[in-house]
């Protein structure tokens, strides 16, 4: 099994990435170089062309095979355990700056993002494989043009792309998931600790966001995931900061703590270790090692 990779697309293509707004890229053969959760700011495409991974999703596992394809939210918890040996995919990485763009061009292709939050993997047939192998080629294609028109070009292939997945979700008796009151509640959540981790990591903060007492606000996170709400807030501050450490030895750990919303270094050094057992240095030095 292939379990620690040397390098990856999230890693070293970031500026690309973010200059050509989506990158597809054809033959991946290896899963991000980390040995622990981590979240990306980009929306990813993924189909696995043979091979499986394990893996966690927002803490949930899950099990990609052979021809699933999977859509990996920007911003959620992911964790990838392991792959095979034969482990091949394309994959398209989308900037949320481009993403955004898209959506108010094309607001349609995105009404039904939400399956994808709560259930990431498509499995698809031999037939719809092939139909969406070919079209993911054909939008790197379109998305490595150099034409004024590559934005909405792109937009048309994904909104392609989107409306098949609907219709093979269908046939392969895949019901279309309207999220629960509670599953609404989380997702919103989820996107106001993005939003907002830097101004408070207290659960308090967000339930007041939704009219709700802590207490009531954390039964209903805790019996919908099985995992608390200050783990949520806990989970993505420390993956931002774990990141920022690994990815930034530019920075200073007082000017991570800054970038994190911490008062100062002191507080954050304590929260961190608090939560993973080591100092923000140890943790630096252990990865840069």
């Amino acid at each position: 099994m292939i379990t620690e990779p040397t390098h990856h697309p999230f890693a070293t293509d970031s500026s690309l990435i973010e200059e050509r707004g989506l990158v597809v890229y054809e033959d991946l053969r290896e899963l991000p170089a980390y040995e622990e959760a981590f979240s990306t700011p980009y929306t990813v495409i993924v189909l696995n062309l043979s091979g499986w991974v394990k893996a966690e999703c927002d803490m949930r596992p899950v099990f990609f095979q052979p021809h699933n394809l999977a859509v990996l939210m920007h911003h959620h918890i992911h964790y990838f355990h392991e792959h095979s040996n034969d482990y091949r995919a394309i994959m398209v990485v989308m900037s949320p700056e481009f993403q955004n763009e898209l959506k108010r061009r094309f607001p349609s292709t995105y009404r039904d993002v939400h399956h994808y939050i709560f259930k990431q993997e498509v499995p698809l047939n031999e037939d719809q494989f092939a139909t969406i192998h070919n079209l993911l080629l054909l939008l790197k294609s379109v998305s490595e043009t150099t034409s004024h028109k590559r934005m909405d070009m792109i937009g048309h292939q994904l909104e392609v792309l989107f409306d098949l997945l609907q219709e093979y979700r269908r046939e392969n008796g895949i019901e279309d998931h309207q999220p629960s009151q509670r599953e609404d509640l989380f997702a919103r959540f989820y996107q106001a600790i993005i939003d907002h981790h830097r101004e408070s990591r207290e659960v308090h903060f967000y339930a007041s966001m939704f009219n709700l007492t802590p207490k009531h606000f954390s039964t209903v996170i805790k019996q919908l995931t099985n995992i608390s709400a200050l783990e949520w807030i806990t989970s993505h501050v420390i993956i931002q900061a774990k990141a920022l450490l690994r990815n930034h030895d530019h920075l200073t750990v007082q000017q991570i703590s800054h970038k994190l919303g911490f008062p100062d270094q002191s507080i954050f050094s304590r929260y961190f270790k608090n939560a993973t057992g080591m100092s923000p240095k140890a943790y630096r030095e252990q990865h840069l090692s």
